[in-house]
């Protein structure tokens, strides 16, 4: 199963310049993950991580929520720790009728 984690919070304007500074600081931290801005929307970053199954899912999203320096990064979130929304998305089973379901695999 192709399993993705997502992670959305929005970084005001006036901390948008400092986030990117400290996201720069520490390549590490963006290891195996893709960090996109909204273009529509400055400020708007989506993270999208690709954990192998549901228990590496729950690891990645405990340690995105608690782990490391993530706290620095709450106080430009906005909304704070509660403005971090992360969710696990799997792939969507398509069931014609009176067929088998075409796995997303």
């Amino acid at each position: 199963m192709s399993l993705i984690l997502f992670c959305e919070y929005s970084i005001p304007e006036t901390n948008r310049e400092r986030f990117l500074a400290w996201a720069g600081e520490t390549p590490s931290r963006w290891e195996e993950a893709e960090l996109a801005e909204n273009r529509e929307q400055p400020g708007v970053f989506v993270e999208l991580r690709r954990p192998a199954d549901e228990r590496e899912a729950s690891a990645m999203k405990k340690e995105r929520l608690e782990g490391r320096s993530w706290s620095e990064m709450a106080s430009w979130v906005k909304g704070g720790r509660e403005g971090l929304r992360v969710w696990t998305f799997a792939p969507v089973d398509f069931v014609a009728p009176g067929t088998a379901p075409i796995s997303g695999e």
